[in-house]
């Protein structure tokens, strides 16, 4: 089992330049704050480290396609869509860097690389359709493929599809066996296929597994959901996983700064004693004026070690290769206080290991 991460961080820098040097301006500023982040995450423990995933997860890939204009926070299809960039700025940077990152964490290091589904994407087009959805897959393929790198400093060990939006909401588009299902099964393979055919790893990242339509993606290897889906819960999960021949990575703490607030101001006395109104705001304003320390919000090693135990016990060990956060860290206040929680989970791991 190997610890991994789900890709953002909280970040306070400057963020029209961030942007402005994965365009390729201001590069020097771009550069240094992926290889710093990412090296962060090495030092963090985590055996695969996502790129740091500072910018929109939507926006840094709907932008970057040509036959697209944006219309009021959406995006209108004019023509095929196609990559104006067959890559991804953050992995591009941290391979160009790989010797340096090297010789700064003194081993190889092992990449999750992370894009945005077709699925989620289409959700910002006007008035989408089943072709959208293909040439969506076909963009997003290129992309990926441009993406899968190994030299003798690190490697891509695993491709990440990001469906957050999927099985949020009923989709009556997605009714089985319809040419909408259909469409996206063949997207995600279409884009699987990028790093299955170079032997990297295929995982999909979903924020509910209400809707099973991700069972049938014939290229899917590794699923990964919220650390409270189903999924951890159902008996059904580990025959799944063996008939289907996939496997779960394990999501083994929160990520959600509002649910770990509210379980913080529950389980500390000087906060639970309050009115149930009021204890929550005032953890929060109290963390803001310095007069308790962040860490507070972090679960414990002895959490994070009972959740992963718990699915063991549920799936069995030989079905579980990843174990990590159930999301991205974006919604942290700083980035000390990301990367002990990073640390944490991946010294948990590491025990198991």
């Amino acid at each position: 089992m190997e610890s991994v991460d789900i890709g953002s961080l909280p970040f306070q820098g400057d963020y029209e330049k961030l942007n402005r040097g994965a365009r390729g301006e201001e590069q020097h500023y771009f550069e240094k704050i992926i290889v710093d982040y990412y090296v962060g995450k090495i030092m963090a423990g985590l055996d695969v480290a996502t790129y740091p995933q500072l910018r929109d997860m939507c926006g840094m890939f709907l932008d970057e396609l040509s036959g697209l204009v944006k219309v009021e926070g959406k995006y209108a299809a004019l023509d095929s869509l196609k990559p104006r960039c067959k890559g991804i700025a953050e992995v591009d940077v941290i391979f160009k860097h790989s010797r340096r990152i090297y010789e700064k964490v003194n081993k190889p290091f092992k990449m999750r690389v992370c894009l945005t589904g077709p699925y989620t994407l289409s959700s910002f087009l006007i008035e989408s359709n089943v072709d959208q959805v293909l040439d969506l897959a076909e963009a997003l393929y290129q992309i990926a493929e441009g993406s899968i790198h190994s030299n003798s400093y690190g490697c891509v060990e695993m491709l990440a599809i990001e469906e957050p939006l999927l099985g949020v909401v009923d989709d009556p588009r997605l009714d089985y066996a319809g040419e909408w299902s259909e469409a996206f099964l063949r997207a995600w393979d279409k884009v699987f296929y990028a790093a299955s055919s170079k032997g990297v790893l295929c995982s999909m990242h979903l924020h509910s597994t209400s809707n099973k339509i991700f069972w049938d993606v014939d290229r899917l290897n590794i699923i990964e959901a919220e650390a409270d889906d189903d999924i951890f819960r159902a008996e059904r999960t580990r025959k799944l996983l063996e008939r289907l021949d996939k496997k779960l990575k394990a999501s083994i703490c929160i990520t959600d700064v509002n649910r770990l607030a509210e379980k913080a101001a529950e389980h500390t006395p000087r906060y639970s004693t309050l009115p149930e109104e009021h204890r929550v705001g005032q953890l929060w304003a109290d963390i803001k004026r310095g007069k308790e320390d962040a860490t507070i919000l972090l679960e414990s090693e002895e959490e994070i070690s009972a959740r992963l135990q718990q699915t063991i016990k549920l799936v069995g060990l030989e079905n579980i290769p990843y174990a990590g956060p159930e999301c991205g860290l974006k919604g942290f206040l700083t980035l000390d206080n990301a990367l002990l929680y990073l640390k944490r989970c991946s010294d948990v791991v590491r025990r198991f290991g």
